[in-house]
């Protein structure tokens, strides 16, 4: 497998924000700084400034900082737009690509709450159990101490309703596909809009009775657990993030009978998990990196 050469035409330094999504393109291509006498780059990252060093012919991505950026000539030639600042990326339209702060989605394979119902009542679980997060570390029902950390991302894959009042394991469990209540300030924080992806209540009584209502209300954790998992994919993981700047840039890794990278790419763009029999027997078949 042959990976193509991504250009960078940043400055100094990639910014901080750019990082997540350079490491996740790893997988796809090879980033690396446009240098004198280096090998002609498949596609170029640029800033505004550095765009007229891009070889004529080749996709840009260009990185923008602010909507005045985005407005610029070299964004009206992009083929796509990467900013850190969800606005910024929903004005580009179908270009726009968010550099998410990290991979929130990696390794958590979203569960229903049909399903987290099924494995509650195999386990002789509560049937119906909140995890909740408090001052002396997360709660689960029937237990006198708190649970040790290294159990919590299991409590979060079974639990009918999680309240967390801290914005990154909020992301953790939504990408768990847990329906959630928060406080204002951490659904602010990750983009979560209440009674769309999650229940937001002001205090822990107020979340901890809703998260009691929306532990006996199947339809409506079905529907905040599903829109959170989705916006923890949009918004919160580099690695989704990563195979939409390869396809907007056509930057398709080289593999005996070329059509298979594109097969590899949309696997991943549609979702689906590393532990998947159909993503297994892919990566046996043509020799591709495991998908986990």
């Amino acid at each position: 497998m042959i990976l193509p050469l991504l250009g960078l035409a940043l400055d100094r330094r990639p910014p901080e924000s750019l990082k997540p999504l350079l490491v996740a393109l790893y997988r796809w291509c090879v980033p690396s700084t446009i240098e004198p006498g280096a090998p002609e780059p498949a596609a170029v990252m640029a800033t505004v400034a550095s765009a007229g060093r891009v070889p004529p012919g080749r996709p840009l991505a260009l990185w923008v900082g602010s909507a005045a950026e985005a407005g610029s000539a070299a964004a009206g030639r992009a083929a796509a737009i990467v900013a850190d600042q969800p606005a910024t990326v929903d004005a580009a339209g179908d270009r726009g690509v968010l550099a998410p702060a990290g991979d929130h989605a990696a390794g958590r394979s979203v569960i229903s709450p049909f399903v987290r119902r099924r494995l509650r009542w195999a386990r002789g679980l509560p049937e119906a159990a909140v995890l909740e997060q408090g001052d002396d570390g997360w709660r689960w029902p029937g237990l006198a101490e708190p649970l040790a950390d290294d159990l919590v991302p299991t409590a979060m894959a079974c639990a009918s309703a999680v309240t967390v009042a801290e914005p990154v394991r909020l992301l953790e469990a939504m990408a768990w596909g847990a329906p959630c209540v928060s406080d204002p300030g951490s659904a602010a924080q990750v983009g979560a809009v209440a009674d769309t992806h999650l229940l937001v209540g002001a205090g822990p009584d107020q979340r901890r009775r809703l998260a009691a209502e929306l532990a006996d209300d199947q339809a409506r954790a079905s529907r905040l657990s599903w829109a959170g998992r989705r916006l923890v994919e949009r918004r919160h993981d580099a690695g989704r993030a990563a195979m939409r700047l390869v396809e907007l840039l056509d930057l398709r890794p080289t593999l005996p009978g070329g059509a298979l990278a594109s097969a590899r790419l949309q696997l991943g763009l549609l979702g689906t998990p590393g532990d998947a029999t159909i993503a297994s027997r892919f990566a046996e078949a043509t020799a591709w990196p495991s998908m986990r």
